[in-house]
């Protein structure tokens, strides 16, 4: 087995305090990145990016912020990537793509930092073909070859599995530093393990971007039933999920008369039974679990505030009559044919959704209540790219790597993601846009979402607002169905690492 060798590299910014740092880009930013990514020429030691907010609603100080490149090169070596067909990152050729010509060129632009040459195997790894891809990597490792020096893959499966022994603790990689702003704001919070992070997510490729969740609203719908300004009501505070319930049920219309609203009649929510329900977990600022003194993490138990939340949720889930269940096509198209006032949905469907005729804005998902201190985001880490080191690999590399695609991800892909794809085509105004700044900044995770498939197929205590909702059942009951489930999983991740 390699030794793992990190180098003498003497890390600086581990001292900032652990805060939502993701930070909004500025017109002003984007502009100066662009003319600088259009200057070309040889990359500096230090890149120093600044950023102003677009908007009074998240207004912030302006902040500068540091990468410093490791002087590390490695002599035009080969890095094979072990990569799931799902994932965005494999770019061969420009296209004319924004984004697909953005991740292009930061990879060149990466290959050249450290004279590396990026080789991806990119296999099969959703769902049934998970079990073939996980066994390709672990049976490479177990071999010690060093066929793969990362891979990155479903994150519902990889995460758990990252746990096996076969993967880099990514917290002690000196080349890596978690809390700079191009890595999720929480992700250290929400992953850790006492002192143990062997799987990480963020701006190395755009499914990141994609599987971020929020509501889209039909602005011709709002209009016509008078609804008022939300993203006034976004910006006072207000946007709450009773103020979300009730304007569904108040521009429902039966167009057909049979008493009834069916897919002939105009809904007022359209949404999935899955990752649409796991959103308000974090929307309503629900806490599921705490980091002990001890430094590791605990179940906090089943709160009153996610009692509440639940029950007004899946009573209007299931009884106002006024919610169309559907997959993620169709609800789209139901959406794009002016069929309901609001979808709730991934950002991936921006893309899909900016040939509608109807005009269409986009807000953060509701509060749970207006004393409830700022819009909180979902992003399903369960169907994004998540990535690991084998031990087998060369730890130096890999931190350098995964640091630097993170870095400049944030610096130069995600500009076009969120100016380009989003802003200037799909989300059609600026008060969207500004919204979006909202909805980016506030991506969290938590940790029984992370590490879900630990806890059995459906099982995780993240997802009982889906399985309540979804069967309409009591989600006390459902809770004390299974909390021995929860305790004995969490004390069996635990031990797994002490």
């Amino acid at each position: 087995m390699k030794h793992l060798n990190y180098g003498n590299l003497c890390v600086t910014g581990k001292e900032k305090m652990m805060k939502k740092r993701f930070l909004s880009l500025s017109l002003a930013f984007i502009t100066v990145a662009g003319m600088l990514a259009s200057c070309g020429g040889s990359a500096s030691q230090t890149e120093n990016t600044t950023n102003d907010n677009l908007s009074d609603s998240t207004a912030a100080p302006v902040t500068t912020e540091e990468y410093t490149k490791p002087d590390k090169t490695f002599n035009g070596q080969d890095v094979n990537i072990l990569i799931w067909s799902n994932s965005n990152l494999p770019v061969e050729e420009e296209n004319g793509d924004v984004i697909n010509d953005a991740v292009y060129r930061r990879n060149n632009k990466v290959e050249d930092l450290f004279d590396v040459k990026l080789k991806f195997d990119v296999r099969d790894g959703a769902v049934a073909d998970y079990a073939t891809w996980i066994s390709t990597l672990n049976s490479s490792i177990l071999a010690g070859d060093d066929a793969y020096q990362l891979a990155g893959g479903y994150g519902i499966r990889l995460t758990s599995d990252s746990l096996n022994g076969n993967y880099q603790n990514l917290k002690n990689n000196p080349y890596i530093d978690f809390t700079n702003p191009w890595w999720p704001s929480n992700i250290i919070e929400a992953s850790d393990i006492g002192g143990n992070m062997f799987a990480c997510i963020g701006n190395i490729e755009p499914l990141y971007y994609d599987m971020t969740y929020a509501i889209y609203f039909n602005k011709k719908i709002a209009d016509e039933f008078k609804i008022g300004d939300i993203y006034k009501m976004v910006n006072d505070g207000t946007w709450t999920l009773d103020k979300m319930f009730e304007f569904a049920e108040s521009c429902a219309r039966d167009l057909n008369g049979d008493s009834k609203i069916d897919d002939n009649d105009q809904y007022g929510y359209l949404t999935d039974e899955w990752m649409c329900y796991d959103a308000f977990i974090h929307s309503c600022d629900i806490k599921i679990t705490e980091i002990g003194s001890d430094g590791y993490p605990k179940l906090i138990g089943l709160t009153e505030r996610f009692v509440d939340a639940q029950k007004k949720i899946s009573e209007f889930m299931n009884s106002s009559g006024v919610v169309g269940i559907r997959a993620g096509g169709e609800r789209r198209a139901m959406f794009g044919d002016g069929k309901s006032l609001f979808l709730a949905d991934a950002l991936y469907a921006a893309h899909i959704l900016r040939s509608m005729s109807d005009d269409f804005g986009i807000v953060p998902y509701p509060k749970f209540d207006e004393a409830q201190d700022g819009y909180h985001t979902y992003n399903a880490i369960g169907n994004a790219t998540v990535f690991v080191v084998p031990v087998t690999a060369d730890g130096t590399l890999a931190g350098c790597l995964l640091e630097a695609m993170a870095y400049y991800g944030w610096k130069d892909v995600l500009p076009e993601y969120y100016e380009r794809a989003l802003k200037g085509k799909a989300s059609r105004d600026n008060d969207s846009e500004a919204m979006l700044d909202i909805i980016f900044n506030n991506i969290e995770y938590e940790f029984t979402e992370i590490y879900s498939c630990s806890f059995g197929d459906q099982k995780s205590p993240s997802m009982t607002m889906r399985m309540s909702v979804n069967n309409n059942l009591e989600l006390a009951s459902l809770w004390a169905a299974d909390e021995n489930l929860y305790d004995e999983t969490m004390k069996s991740l635990i031990n797994t690492l002490k």
